[in-house]
């Protein structure tokens, strides 16, 4: 059933009665070029290449491959190769149930069902008194793949489905809805409807309408041409009247034309006259009676010519992140109407504020003294710092020695401020301290701007000092006792040298060696001192502050005893070896240096090594050779 307008008969060749204002069954079969038709509406916008469309017999569905159920169009939802989940919804026209009283009613509709996809790809039916599906009534979901059992199983064809209208509804305005819903993404198949009806119950006009009243948006046409929107409001809208629209050029004589709407645009133009009259005419079908509205009309000022408006600037640009807006100043007209409104301060000034989230283009339309209008589009344009490359030749430098910083922006016409203060594209930066942190900020033509920042990490300059401590004869200790140093470097000037911060080292003759001692502290320049050290070889006894002291024997293998003359309180031991490496301390309230104290040399290995007696008389060393 297409295009199907019926009024169902309740009794054959009755005489006229109410009867004959009943039930209405109107149809859908997407004949029509327009999608959505005619007084349908959709809800969610589907997606890219998904959504409601119309398909016909020339350019059939596929996936799977249908003709119509019957004529030439059908409405189909695209489900294939689109995310799951995505959803649009095909909205009726009114419905008008207000007569329905304990009848029934129902909703119909033909959908192939197919079985090559077998994903969930469904069309859901709801009902509601608004054109939305918040609060709406769910009548029954229908699976695209026949064998799923949702509702039925089938095979691979076009099946019909009707849906009661529940008895609640029952007021001059309710709506179905009929929600696609895809389920199977890449794997999914398209869904097709065709010849959708559905049933109403509607008041019908009675006795003479009323025609209401006509009304313009603008009563005065500025030029030769020029748009009004005719409006007729508070006339008799139950099912049954039609509307039609006359127009004269000298309130005389009247002719029909095409609009059949109550709301109608036209453009107006001075070669048939400079002023148009329009009246409407409501007719009731049922008791064939009509009435005529009020009539009004329209002036077509030929020798009238639009306002030039103006807008400083003509253009804007306003910098991303900017709480500041642009201001805007039209003149050339009376009064003036700015558009869109988003991000305006106002919209009825000659002055605004614009300071929107996106490039927005605006238009103004500016009304003369004669009530004719101008307009004017401006940009305001939200635009980004320039592009900034920061580069550095280094990031590290001696605390006082600096690195060259540079700026690299695209585009022309870009100022550079640094921290430093130079306003060039680089700019050198000193380093003070453990980090410093410099900035360039670079201004482009719109006065947009962009902060690159830096850090330049100091490093501190070494700073050469010793200590050096003869352990005995040739043999001494020396210690780095400098600051800031990452390595050092000593040479004792006899062919010999060393890389560690604290090294024993014994000279090779008697005499004084300057020794070179570097600090070294990458990228700083390294810190070099130099110093005399006077060397002599001497016996196994040395400092001697006790009397016969010795050890026996000496040279030992596994333990010797180590003897002085008397006694000796709070005495401290400590053996070195070559190298100034403590091998054995021991602390004693009391040594009878008669009687002596053996030492365990066992777990030492062969070689010379010294031993430091620090009693209340002062320090003795000794010798011991280790032999096994």
């Amino acid at each position: 059933m297409k295009k199907l307008n019926l009024i169902l008969l309740l009794a054959l060749f009755m005489p006229f009665s109410d009867s004959l204002f009943g039930q209405t069954t109107t149809g859908e079969g997407f004949e029509g070029a327009a999608f959505p038709p005619q007084g349908w509406t959709t809800i969610g916008g589907g997606g890219f290449g998904a959504g409601w469309s119309r398909r016909t017999t020339a350019n059939a569905g596929t996936t799977p491959t249908v003709t119509p159920f019957s004529g030439a169009g059908m409405a189909r939802f695209t489900a294939r190769n689109v995310a799951s989940g995505t959803t649009q919804t095909l909205v009726s026209p009114v419905i008008d149930l207000s007569k329905r009283s304990t009848s029934n009613s129902y909703i119909s509709l033909y959908m192939f069902r197919d079985t090559v996809y077998n994903t969930d790809d469904s069309v859901t039916v709801w009902f509601n008194t608004t054109n939305s599906l918040t609060g709406a009534t769910r009548l029954q979901g229908i699976k695209r793949y026949a064998k799923s059992m949702y509702p039925d199983s089938g095979a691979h064809a076009w099946y019909k489905y009707s849906f009661a209208i529940p008895s609640k509804f029952n007021s001059t305005k309710n709506y179905f809805l009929i929600q696609g819903t895809a389920r199977g993404a890449a794997q999914g198949g398209n869904m097709f409807i065709d010849s959708v009806t559905w049933d109403a119950f509607p008041t019908f006009c009675e006795g003479k309408p009323d025609a209401g009243t006509v009304t313009a948006s603008t009563y005065y046409i500025c030029g030769n041409v020029g748009p009004s929107t005719i409006t007729l409001s508070n006339y008799t809208a139950s099912t049954g009247t039609s509307i039609s629209w006359q127009l004269s050029t000298d309130s005389i004589t009247f002719n029909t034309n095409a609009w059949t709407q109550p709301v109608n645009t036209g453009n107006f133009s001075a070669t048939i006259g400079t002023y148009r009259y329009i009246r409407a005419i409501v007719y009731c079908s049922k008791s064939g009676e009509y009435d005529t509205s009020n009539t009004i009309k329209l002036w077509i000022d030929n020798t009238a010519t639009p306002p030039t408006i103006t807008v400083t600037p003509n253009n804007a640009a306003i910098c991303t992140g900017s709480t500041t807006p642009a201001m805007l100043v039209a003149s050339g007209a009376l009064t003036y109407s700015w558009s869109p409104s988003t991000g305006l301060s106002s919209i009825l000034t000659d002055t605004v504020y614009a300071l929107p989230s996106v490039s927005t283009f605006y238009t103004v339309s500016g009304v003369d003294d004669k009530g004719c209008t101008g307009t004017r589009n401006v940009a305001v344009q939200i635009v980004n710092g320039p592009n900034v490359t920061l580069t550095a030749l280094d990031t590290t430098a001696c605390e006082g020695d600096s690195v060259r910083l540079t700026a690299q922006a695209f585009g022309n016409g870009n100022t550079y401020l640094w921290s430093t203060g130079a306003t060039t594209n680089f700019t050198m930066a000193t380093a003070t301290g453990a980090v410093t942190n410099y900035s360039v900020t670079v201004k482009n033509q719109q006065g947009c701007t962009t902060t690159r920042t830096q850090n330049i990490y100091g490093i501190a300059p070494p700073k050469a000092a010793y200590k050096s401590t003869i352990v005995s004869g040739r043999t001494v200790k020396f210690d780095f006792d400098g600051t800031d140093a990452a390595d050092v470097y000593w040479n004792f000037s006899d062919g010999n040298e060393s890389f560690q911060k604290s090294t024993t080292y014994t000279f090779s003759a008697d005499g004084t060696f300057k020794v070179m001692l570097i600090a070294n502290n990458p990228p700083c320049t390294s810190d070099t001192i130099y110093f005399d050290v006077t060397v002599k070889q001497t016996s196994g006894v040395e400092n001697n502050v006790l009397n016969r002291l010795h050890f026996a024997p000496n040279p030992s293998e596994n333990s010797t005893i180590l003897h002085f003359d008397g006694v000796e309180n709070n005495v401290q031991l400590q053996l070195f070896d070559v190298t100034g490496r403590t091998v054995l301390s021991q602390k004693h309230t009391q040594i009878n240096g008669d009687s002596g104290i053996p030492i365990n040399t066992n777990l030492l290995t062969n070689g010379i090594y010294y031993m430091h007696i620090i009693s209340e008389k002062g320090r003795s060393i000794v010798s011991l050779e280790v032999q096994k």
